[in-house]
């Protein structure tokens, strides 16, 4: 008999795996399939199949001791080259001192033992202070616009988004530095598949040079040695920007400054 496990049960949807650092050696080898090819090879007691596993796959994981940002994912991580290639985005979540965002997550949590966040809508002082005309989204409404664009659009890349794309790629690639575990053809891959799924965001069918930016932003995120834009990779100290638009012009003008000659 044949029981289904996590990466097929979650077939079509997300499936998150905590400590993934623990897997067993033989389940790290099935995932490289799965997450390669969207598929499982059984062949075990006569049966041989071949089960469908097209899921995004949303894992959590420990450094190895104190993390060390002189030293590669691969090192800090204890997982393989291979395995950390398949992934399109490696957030490093660095728990520092810092008053400022200590104060704003000590706050969140009163608010929501308190039922603080529930009074605030019946508050017409907070009213005031929000913009007009600018309505937050529910979780529901939010739901329904991913499940649409995702259906909607399929997005091709523009000359422009294809240049930065590869550019920054062959920085990747050409730098003394590189992080050999993340620069593969994979992360070509990976950077299209994100400037896509930005222009699905921003409701488009094309992939302009803003989502290639974003793009390129996303897999920052996730370097420390060979990243070219300055930062500390530490995505848990990131926010949302006041004037988001001025800001992706500001980050463009630094990563196009950065790529130079390999813009085309």
């Amino acid at each position: 008999m044949l029981e289904a496990g996590a990466l097929v049960l979650a077939d079509g949807g997300l499936c998150c795996i905590d400590e993934f650092d623990s897997m067993r050696e033989h389940d790290r080898t099935t995932i490289h399939e799965a997450m390669e090819q969207q598929t499982i090879s059984v062949a075990k007691a006569g049966l041989v199949t071949t089960l469908s596993t097209r899921t995004t796959v949303f894992g959590a994981t420990n450094p190895k001791g104190q993390y060390d940002s002189n030293e590669s994912l691969s090192v800090n991580t204890t997982l393989s080259g291979p395995l950390l290639s398949r992934f399109d985005i490696v957030l490093v979540l660095l728990d520092k001192k810092n008053p400022k965002l200590d104060g704003i997550i000590s706050s969140h949590i009163l608010a929501q033992s308190t039922k603080a966040e529930e009074n605030k809508a019946s508050d017409p002082a907070v009213k005031s202070t929000q913009p007009l005309g600018i309505k937050e989204w529910t979780l529901p409404c939010l739901r329904r616009y991913i499940h649409y664009v995702k259906q909607r659009f399929k997005p091709v890349l523009t000359k422009e988004a294809e240049s930065v794309i590869s550019g920054y790629y062959q920085l990747q690639r050409r730098d003394g530095t590189h992080n050999a575990a993340r620069t593969t053809v994979r992360m070509l891959e990976s950077l299209i598949r994100l400037a896509q799924a930005h222009a699905r965001l921003m409701f488009r069918n094309e992939v302009t040079r803003l989502d290639a930016i974003a793009a390129i932003l996303c897999i920052e995120s996730s370097m420390t040695i060979s990243a070219i834009i300055d930062g500390d990779g530490n995505a848990l100290n990131s926010n949302f920007q006041e004037n988001p638009d001025q800001e992706y012009i500001k980050e463009e003008q630094k990563i196009r400054d950065k790529l130079g000659d390999y813009l085309y």
